[in-house]
């Protein structure tokens, strides 16, 4: 299955995480010199820290499966009722059909005679004769033909008066407790999945949307259109829509492959090196100007790193754009260079979104 791309989960969560808090231009000549009257850079963007949560995910797209249920007679006979049809809903234990049972009867009867006045005979002659009787009665049950699980009558292979033998698969059933989506991974993505991680499953054509979970991981790759991918299979976890599903038709799958719940994050813009290897923010000071914070960083997503330490819900984190984004920001949303905005104010792009994406 051909990956459909990577997404940013909770995007409404993520936006309300930082906060655009305003953008500020003034006319320089280099985006990290700062103004006189505030020690700020002469460009930059502000953001507040707040603590929520904060994922990433993978979306691929798969099918609908089940394993099929072959019911095949335990004794050989003619048909004399069959008490389901093609697309019936069964439960397991039901009575599908059934074979004649007077041959059966008849041996039945005879071997619990033989059991019953099988008393002057040695105890393992006994003992056989009580064998025959069990076989006999089992024989005489399985002239009905139960469901082996509970699931929809796929296809009805006899109608009264066939001869059926114990080779041959009479109906088959589609096992409702096995229903699961088979898809794949591309291998860039393959490091970032485990066994038990939580997907939510989409069938579009049935408007339903149902929670998952990556329960198996195949050991082997395949190609797919030239592409390298791993096979997966991911099994509901609550049965709302079992019955309604088919197999066979096609889901969109989203498989969480990070997700933090009341974390402080930024974005990864807001992140530079200093000195021996350290990663530090610039944080706004309350007086207005800005200062150095060292950081530790925990896990990412596409967009946004977590802080460890730090920074805390509140700090308000500047991110400095260099004069080549400067000038690409301006130009996107027409603003003027030498035209500074007052603060606070949010640019509007050609959508009605604010200037950065993923922010």
């Amino acid at each position: 299955m051909k990956k459909r791309g990577k997404v940013t989960i909770w995007t409404i969560v993520i936006v309300a995480i930082v906060v655009v808090v305003g953008i500020i231009f003034f006319p320089r000549q280099s985006s990290l010199t700062t103004s006189e009257s505030s020690g700020l850079p002469s460009i930059y963007l502000e953001y507040e820290v707040k603590s929520d949560g904060v994922g990433d995910s993978i979306e691929v797209v798969g099918n609908i499966t089940a394993e099929i249920e072959s019911v095949i007679p335990k004794v050989s006979g003619e048909i004399v009722e069959v008490y389901v049809e093609k697309g019936d809903e069964v439960e397991e234990g039901q009575i599908l059909a059934k074979i004649d049972d007077l041959d059966y009867q008849i041996a039945y009867l005879n071997a619990l005679n033989d059991y019953e006045s099988s008393t002057n005979v040695g105890e393992r002659m006994k003992e056989v004769k009580r064998l025959q009787l069990e076989k006999a009665k089992k024989n005489l049950e399985e002239t009905e033909i139960k469901s082996p699980v509970s699931g929809i009558v796929n296809t009805v292979n006899i109608s009264k008066g066939d001869m059926v033998g114990t080779t041959s698969a009479i109906l088959t059933i589609v096992d409702r407790s096995t229903i699961k989506v088979e898809t794949a991974v591309d291998e860039i993505d393959f490091p970032l999945i485990n066994e038990g991680m939580d997907a939510t499953i989409r069938i579009d054509p049935l408007n339903l949307e149902e929670p998952g979970k990556i329960t198996w991981i195949s050991p082997t790759t395949q190609t797919d259109m030239g592409v390298v991918v791993i096979p997966i299979e991911i099994e509901f976890t609550q049965n709302n829509a079992q019955n309604l599903l088919t197999p066979g038709i096609t889901a969109d799958v989203e498989i969480v492959t990070l997700k933090l719940e009341n974390t402080v994050a930024v974005p990864k813009d807001a992140i530079h090196e200093g000195a021996n290897g350290t990663k530090i923010v610039y944080k706004k000071t309350s007086e207005g100007g800005m200062e150095p914070v060292q950081v530790q960083t925990g896990k990412e997503s596409d967009s946004m790193i977590e802080i460890t330490q730090g920074l805390k819900p509140g700090d308000k984190v500047l991110i400095l754009p260099s004069q080549e984004e400067a000038q690409r920001i301006m130009q996107n949303y027409g603003i003027p260079m030498g035209i500074p905005m007052a603060p606070g104010t949010v640019p509007q792009g050609p959508g009605g979104g604010t200037g950065r994406g993923g922010f």
